[in-house]
C-alpha cells in the first residue's frame, strides 16, 4: 500500500538525536508513513543506529552517500524525493522531534480542506527540554481555521510571519523549479511551494525545532554561509514578480536589510581567518547583492525593524552602499556592548 507520508530526513553525525527523532516518527498516532533516512557519509555512530532503526521498522528506508562539503539540505530533500513515495512529504532534521499526534492532524486538515501545505505550530526545542517561540511559532492572529491563498502565504514567509516546516504535496517538494545551488536554497523553495500550492492551511499540533545541537551546520562557520545573499536575491526576484505595491515591497525590503547585516557581521566574526582569494570571492557576493538591491524610498521603514546594532551597519550602507569596510566599527560597538554588559 503507498504510504500517505514520506517523512524526509538527512542524517549527518546524529548519532545522539536520532533514537529521539526516529522514535517520535515511529510513535505517531497516524500509521501510514514511510521515514526516507539519508545517511550523508555519518563519521560517528549515525549508520549503525540507522541500519538498527530500518531493520526492526519496514517503514524505515535508509540509504547512504559519500559526504560532499559542498552539499546542502535542497540538494539532501531532492534526492530523498526521488526515493519517496508518499502523497505528501514532512521533511525534519536529525534532531527535531514533533508531538505524537502531527502527522495525524496535518494529514486530516490536508484533506478535509484538500490543501497542498499544511503548517503545524513550531516552538524552538533547547538540550534543557524548554521550549520558547518564534513570531512564526503560531499561525496570524493564532486562528488555526483559516486558509490562505498561496499569494498571502508567499507574502507572510518572506519575513518568517509563517515558517516553512510543515506537510507539503510531494510533487511540490519534488518540483524541478526548486533550486539546489546554495547553502540554504531550502528557505527559497519552502517560499516558492507557498506560490506553487493551491492553498495554505493550519492544524493544531507542534512540530519542535532543535536548538541545543551545537554541531549544527546553522552554528558552523562555513564559506557556504555567504550564499544566503545570493538565495536573498531568488527570494527579492520572486516576490517583486508578484508584489508591486510600495507598502509590499516594504515588508521585503526590510528582510533583505537583515539577511544583508547577518550577513555582514559573520563577515566581521570570521574575516581574520579567511584566505585572500576568500575575501575577493565573498567581496564579489556582497558586490552583486549591493548593485542590486536599493533601499531608496524605503530607508525609514527599514531603520524602524531595527535595533540600535542593527541601525549602525544599515546606516553605513545608506551612506556608503556597502558594510565591508567597517569591521573597526563593528569591533568598537561589540566592545561597548561588552562592557555595558559587565
Amino acid at each position: 500500500m503507498r504510504p500517505v507520508v514520506s517523512v524526509l530526513m538527512p542524517v549527518y553525525n546524529g548519532a545522539a538525536y536520532l533514537d529521539s527523532s526516529i522514535g517520535c516518527v515511529v510513535s505517531q498516532t497516524f500509521s501510514n508513513w514511510e521515514l526516507i533516512v539519508l545517511d550523508d557519509g555519518s563519521t560517528d555512530d549515525s549508520h549503525s543506529i540507522l541500519t538498527r532503526w530500518a531493520g526492526s521498522e519496514s517503514r524505515i528506508r535508509m540509504f547512504s552517500k559519500t559526504n560532499d562539503p559542498k552539499g546542502n539540505v535542497a540538494r539532501n530533500i531532492a534526492l530523498m524525493c526521488r526515493e519517496a513515495k508518499g502523497e505528501y512529504a514532512f521533511y525534519m532534521s536529525q534532531d527535531d522531534t514533533m508531538d505524537a499526534d502531527c502527522l495525524e492532524r496535518l494529514v486530516a486538515r490536508a484533506r478535509e480542506l484538500d490543501a497542498d501545505i499544511v503548517l503545524p505550530d513550531m516552538l524552538l526545542k533547547y538540550a534543557d527540554g524548554t521550549c520558547s517561540t518564534w513570531p512564526c511559532s503560531y499561525p496570524p492572529e493564532g486562528d488555526h481555521t483559516q486558509v490562505i491563498s498561496p499569494r498571502r502565504a508567499f507574502f507572510l514567509s518572506v519575513d518568517f510571519t509563517i515558517h516553512g516546516f510543515g506537510l507539503v504535496r510531494l510533487r511540490l517538494m519534488a518540483d524541478k523549479r526548486n533550486d539546489t545551488r546554495y547553502y540554504d536554497s531550502d528557505e527559497y523553495n519552502s517560499r516558492m511551494q507557498f506560490l506553487w500550492a493551491n492553498r495554505v492551511a493550519f492544524a493544531h499540533t507542534t512540530f519542535y525545532y532543535y536548538q541545543g545541537n551545537p554541531d549544527a551546520v546553522t552554528r558552523k562557520f562555513s564559506m557556504r554561509r555567504f550564499q544566503r545573499l545570493e538565495t536573498a536575491l531568488l527570494i527579492k526576484d520572486a516576490f517583486e514578480k508578484e508584489f508591486t505595491d510600495h507598502r509590499q515591497r516594504g515588508k521585503l525590503m526590510c528582510q533583505l536589510m537583515h539577511f544583508y547585516i547577518d550577513t555582514t557581521l559573520l563577515l566581521f566574526v570570521h574575516e581574520p581567518q579567511l584566505s585572500p582569494d576568500e575575501r575577493r570571492h565573498v567581496a564579489s557576493v556582497f558586490r552583486k547583492f549591493e548593485r542590486q538591491v536599493s533601499f531608496k524610498g524605503y530607508r525609514r521603514e527599514v531603520l524602524r525593524h531595527l535595533n540600535s546594532y542593527e541601525q549602525s551597519f544599515a546606516c553605513c550602507h545608506f551612506i556608503f552602499g556597502t558594510t565591508r569596510p567597517f569591521s573597526r566599527l563593528y569591533r568598537i560597538i561589540h566592545r561597548l556592548r561588552k562592557n555595558r554588559k559587565g
